[in-house]
């Protein structure tokens, strides 16, 4: 009787105590979301995480808001949060590094590293007149296993991202992205080049700020997205 007592004593401490730490869990989520957020980017418009409010942070934001629910650690949370979506959505440098270290332990030293010579062009001042332009941005794959594009997309209709390795070039993707069954491969060392264009007399294109960007999906385990933009200051 007594032992019977004893283990309905520990289950029912059991169920108070997980009861209890949700509730304070609960209640402690804004203030973990208050410190998590703004060590954080978005892959596409490159914002701080807690003052962008574009479809990818959206995404971003459900993500860590089920992280968080589940009851992971901050420091999990940004492993997650990086191995998902980049590296690149850490801002704080220190704990980017102990989470790409992280990775590298993951993955090992055979890996995939796709690398840019930039990832950001600004036309300057531009007229509608001058139709579609262009800018080619330049990568290498500077790891050791083949690189897999699997994906690429614009941020909008007026724009079209294209692929070129060697002589083989890409049709132009849009905001749809490309097909389910499209990938490329680029070799260790090998470069291949990212065409981003602007169709500035199509009607989704005002005068103003300009701002368009393409992103794409890889095998890269510390980069799997990256994201290409072009700027310019559209006149009439």
């Amino acid at each position: 009787m007594r032992f019977g007592y004893k283990v309905y004593l520990v289950i029912l401490f059991s169920v108070c105590f997980a009861f209890f730490s949700q509730i304070a869990f609960a209640q402690n989520t804004p203030g973990l979301k208050s410190e998590i957020y703004p060590r954080l980017k978005c892959c596409a418009c490159q914002e701080s995480f807690d003052k962008c409010t574009c479809a990818e942070a959206k995404e971003m934001k459900v993500y860590v808001d089920a992280l968080l629910e589940s009851g992971t650690s901050k420091e999990d949370i940004f492993y997650k949060v990086a191995k998902k979506f980049s590296l690149n959505t850490i801002l704080d440098a220190q704990t980017k590094a102990e989470i790409e270290r992280r990775l590298i332990n993951e993955v090992g030293k055979r890996r995939p590293q796709l690398s840019f010579d930039s990832t950001v062009f600004n036309f300057g001042a531009v007229s509608k007149k001058q139709g579609k332009v262009s800018k080619i941005f330049k990568f290498t794959n500077k790891g050791n296993a083949p690189l897999i594009i699997k994906s690429m997309k614009t941020s909008c209709p007026c724009a079209g991202v294209s692929l070129k390795v060697n002589k083989t070039k890409s049709p132009y993707f849009g905001i749809e992205g490309s097909p389910r069954d499209w990938q490329s491969e680029i070799k260790p060392q090998e470069s291949g080049e990212i065409e981003l264009m602007v169709d500035l007399a199509s009607p989704h294109v005002k005068t103003g700020k300009l701002m368009r960007d393409a992103s794409l999906i890889s095998n890269d385990p510390l980069y799997p997205e990256v994201t290409v933009r072009v700027e310019a200051e559209v006149k009439e």
